[in-house]
């Protein structure tokens, strides 16, 4: 009995160490709202008032507080002579006031074998424009903008509005998306902006600087078929196996 009790656990140790090389493991990743938001991946960060007679680039030394608000914007273009240009607007991509000064839009995924990665949406949700700019001020939204370098551009969530982080949220979770990747290859997520509707002065003043929120998601390798069938087979033969080990004793 006691040699029976002794293969029953070597077994079972073996099948737990089977069963974990089917279970990959969910790499989190959180991006945040003004950190990692831009037109496209990749860019450098950048702050700048572009109108019509020229541009006026801003960096951390002019401007040594994150602005919170669109009443600090206006203040400092109207200092600036700026306003003076009814068709101004403030572009930019990433957040100058990082503490990462070679700050990058996006956090890049390098996958170290090839395969089939699986991306879906855990937490979070996050609004364009908390400085009130536009009629869209104060609607969620939860959506992933995910470039596979070299090659294309997904996006996991939708760009549908609602009024509340929580209820963005409850509408993506579930949601996924697979992509394939060669060995070596990477993919970057970020949290773009561009037009959700109102007017083409709503889109231009919507940007990174008035970002707010986060994402969180999951990336998880899916097993090929191949791994499935063989896991299937090993486990039927160790079940074969025990049910004779049982009844010869």
């Amino acid at each position: 009995m006691v040699s029976i009790f002794r293969r029953f656990i070597m077994i079972m140790l073996f099948v737990i160490a089977f069963m974990g090389v089917l279970q990959s493991p969910a790499l989190g990743i959180q991006i945040n709202a003004i950190d990692d938001a831009g037109q496209y991946a990749g860019q450098d960060a950048y702050l700048k008032f572009v109108y019509s007679s020229g541009e006026l680039p801003i960096t951390a030394g002019m401007v040594s507080d994150r602005w919170t608000s669109a009443e600090e914007v206006k203040t400092f273009a109207s200092n600036n002579g700026v306003l003076k240009d009814t068709g101004w607007h403030l572009e930019s991509a990433g957040n100058i006031w990082s503490s990462d000064n070679d700050f990058i839009v996006g956090d890049t995924f390098t996958a170290l074998q090839a395969g089939v990665y699986r991306i879906s949406a855990v937490d979070g949700a996050f609004t364009y424009d908390s400085f009130n700019w536009s009629d869209v001020a104060g609607k969620w939204l939860w959506q992933l903008q995910i470039y596979a370098v070299g090659g294309d551009n997904y996006t996991l969530g939708s760009d549908v509005l609602y009024d509340t982080a929580a209820l963005a949220l409850k509408a993506n979770l579930g949601k996924y998306m697979d992509i394939t990747l060669a060995e070596g290859r990477e993919l970057i997520f970020w949290i773009a902006d561009g037009n959700l509707g109102g007017t083409l002065e709503d889109a231009l003043h919507r940007n990174s600087i008035d970002n707010s929120g986060s994402l969180t998601f999951n990336v998880v390798p899916i097993p090929e078929p191949s791994t499935f069938i063989l896991a299937g087979t090993g486990l039927l033969f160790l079940s074969r196996y025990f049910r004779k080990l049982v009844r010869s004793h």
